[in-house]
């Protein structure tokens, strides 16, 4: 095993902490230990472009547009992630391609509008999402391809029509990119771009501010239908630095912190009133490589990169151990299909240095760019992979940026680039075909790679009712995945660790989302 010894960069990072230790008592009082009536802010490393889910998939951005939106269907993150009533109070397939779906009565969006089934359509219609030409066409097309139509069929109840039958519509509907809003203020708004940093919808905050890489400020819906929340004004505020957000959270300028990394529980835990929640959650954390840079063409030195990690290094000295490493890009939230027997990824060394000598590399150097900060322990981890593969004999040009455009879009082209893939549905689909299948990202935004052989399994995963024929085809997806055409590689899973103050009774979900309506507020 590789051992690692990051205690520089520790003692970098809790340089900025000292003040913390020494405000936490005096904070610990100053605070009341009531959460009704008071605002409740949250240091956040970075905020979203925008607030309208069809527009942008973000970490950032789920923790926000979560409490800003319902869905028709919604998930019981608190009960294995069951589907359960959300803004539809039941719903039946009254034929393979049709799914039907009651509305509940009385919902009423920030602007005071009663929901119909009008708004639904809408939501899914040719001016937000269905026409080629929209602007949030692109997006949510790897959500919600599946959807021929949705029509209204009275006041109160609607029609969603699938291209073909669809084993997930249900669980489409109750994920990203599916949250409903307000025809009425959609259209009001007079542009998509004045409606995307102020969409309208039914969850149980409204947006009152939102100033980009600085702060989003919510206040109470109070005629939301699960009831008004407790808290009257939710405030995300950016600070970059985890430094700086340990301080906030120690003098009480924030409640709650985001991206707190293991190496810092001890500094949280010395706080008067402070506690830390989390651990892994239902993303997987990844590389991406984009084929199409002249030496990541050669799928012998995408297989070395992956050979080359420690995985089980990074975990323990980063982590803690505080996270798995899945077998593959898997997650048991599958079900039925989740594959406990498929290898997790092997750290091969003398394998990965037989490849790169195989494929005749001669140290051309390969671009890895990243966000210093977007993922906890982002830049350590990053520091430690390049090592890594120096070992394997790849030379790894590290390159650190401010904003994502230079990560993602680059004008010199892509080389390595950092991904989180989120597990929104109990299924592979949501996530692998999602994101690397035909109509996700990987193939149609980034155009970074794609597999003949990957996209004709994708097809029968997304459209069989056959739960053996779906396995099949999932295992042969993970195969060309991680061996014979890699588009990345998988290192473990996801944390998220907050510090938060003992008196604010919110919990977090074991996904992104961050939920402040009442029923998550104690």
């Amino acid at each position: 095993m590789t051992k690692l010894t990051p205690d520089a960069t520790r003692r970098t990072l809790l340089k900025g902490s000292g003040a913390a230790l020494a405000l936490a008592s005096l904070a610990g009082v100053q605070a009341s230990a009531q959460t009704t009536g008071r605002r409740v802010t949250v240091a956040i490393p970075v905020s979203p472009r925008v607030l309208e889910p069809v527009r942008e998939v973000s970490n950032v951005l789920f923790r926000i547009a979560y409490n800003i939106f319902d869905t028709l269907i919604a998930v019981d993150y608190r009960d294995n992630a069951k589907l359960k009533p959300g803004l539809a109070t039941a719903w039946r397939r009254t034929e393979p391609r049709v799914l039907e779906l009651d509305l509940r009565e009385g919902v009423r969006f920030h602007n005071g509008d009663l929901l119909t089934a009008e708004d639904v359509a809408f939501t899914f219609g040719p001016e937000r999402v269905s026409d080629p030409k929209s602007p949030g066409h692109a997006l949510s097309r790897t959500f919600l391809g599946s959807i021929e139509r949705v029509e209204a069929i009275g006041p109160r109840q609607v029609r969603v029509v699938t291209r073909a039958p669809d084993p997930l519509i249900e669980q489409r509907l109750a994920g990203w990119a599916a949250q409903i809003i307000s025809k009425r203020a959609f259209l009001a708004a007079g542009s998509f771009d004045a409606w995307e940093k102020a969409p309208v919808g039914t969850g149980p905050f409204a947006v009152s501010q939102f100033n980009v890489d600085r702060q989003i400020t919510l206040r109470a819906h109070d005629d939301y239908f699960g009831g008004a929340p407790t808290v009257r004004e939710l405030v995300f505020r950016v600070v970059p630095e985890l430094s700086s957000r340990l301080n906030a959270l120690a003098t009480g300028e924030a409640d709650i912190i985001t991206e707190l990394s293991p190496d810092h529980f001890s500094t949280v835990g010395a706080m008067a009133g402070r506690e830390i929640v989390g651990g892994p959650i239902q993303n997987i954390r990844v590389l991406a490589y984009d084929k199409n840079h002249p030496v990541l063409a050669d799928a012998r030195i995408r297989r070395a990169l992956g050979l080359a990690i420690d995985r089980k290094a990074i975990v323990d000295a980063l982590y803690a151990g505080r996270t798995t490493i899945p077998p593959g890009h898997q997650n048991p939230a599958y079900g039925d299909l989740y594959m406990p027997d498929y290898p997790a990824p092997a750290f091969d060394l003398d394998k990965a240095r037989a490849l790169v000598k195989e494929a005749g590399y001669s140290g051309q150097p390969i671009p890895y760019r990243i966000l210093p900060n977007y993922y906890t322990l982002q830049l350590q981890t990053a520091q430690i992979l390049v090592e890594m593969w120096r070992q394997a004999g790849l030379n790894i040009d590290l390159q650190v940026r401010e904003n994502i455009g230079a990560v993602i879009n680059p004008p010199e082209g892509r080389g390595i680039r950092d991904w989180s893939n989120t597990i929104f549905w109990n299924d592979p689909a949501g996530v692998l075909v999602r994101l690397f299948g035909p109509n996700g990202p990987t193939q149609q935004v980034y155009r970074e790679w794609s597999n003949a052989e990957f996209n004709q399994n994708a097809a029968v995963l997304t459209s069989s009712l056959d739960t053996a024929e779906r396995k099949r085809a999932f295992r042969r997806m993970l195969e060309i995945f991680d061996n014979d055409d890699p588009a990345g590689t998988v290192l473990h899973d996801l944390t998220m660790f907050y510090g938060k103050r003992k008196d604010v009774p919110w919990q977090p979900y074991p996904i992104e989302y961050m939920d402040f309506r009442p029923a998550n507020m104690g």
